[in-house]
């Protein structure tokens, strides 16, 4: 599971890294290639969520401190079209701390969030926490590049 270390020392960085290379020096699908089951075994566990946008503003309204910085991906496709994420309770903190982010109000997050109208928000688990939401790019996200692949790693919010 990925965890607030892996986000501020930047190993998440390296693995979405290696995940989108991956996806794009292979075709096919990839539900009988090993290094594929365990790349999604390894994105499963950080159990993304599509969410609506009053489902995401519920998180963000929740929590006890929030963040709005470059999304965690963007520094690997600068071409996607959105740029920030919102970052929740401790990983807002610790993503502020080292200049990843910087400290948001409600309405400021739900307005960063209001940007990609259209386009599906994912929440996504860190340090076991849902923590981290993020306006996605299906063209640039690796979620939506496993999906893709076969790779069913995404789930709707009820």
């Amino acid at each position: 599971m990925g965890t607030i270390a892996d986000y501020t020392g930047g190993f998440i960085l390296e693995s979405i890294r290696k995940a989108l290379h991956f996806f794009d020096s292979t075709e096919g699908a990839l539900t009988q290639d090993e290094k594929g089951i365990r790349l999604q075994k390894n994105i499963k566990e950080f159990e993304p969520l599509i969410l609506s946008f009053n489902q995401a503003a519920e998180y963000i309204r929740n929590a006890k401190s929030i963040a709005i910085g470059e999304r965690v991906c963007r520094a690997l496709r600068p071409q996607s079209l959105f740029t920030e994420s919102v970052f929740l309770d401790e990983l807002a903190v610790e993503m502020t701390a080292i200049g990843h982010a910087r400290m948001a109000t409600i309405d400021e997050a739900e307005e960063c969030l209001q940007k990609s109208a259209g386009h599906p928000l994912i929440i996504s688990k860190v340090s076991g926490e849902y923590l981290e939401i993020c306006p996605s790019s299906p063209p640039d996200c690796v979620y939506w590049r496993a999906e893709k692949r076969g790779l069913h790693c995404l789930h709707r919010k009820i």
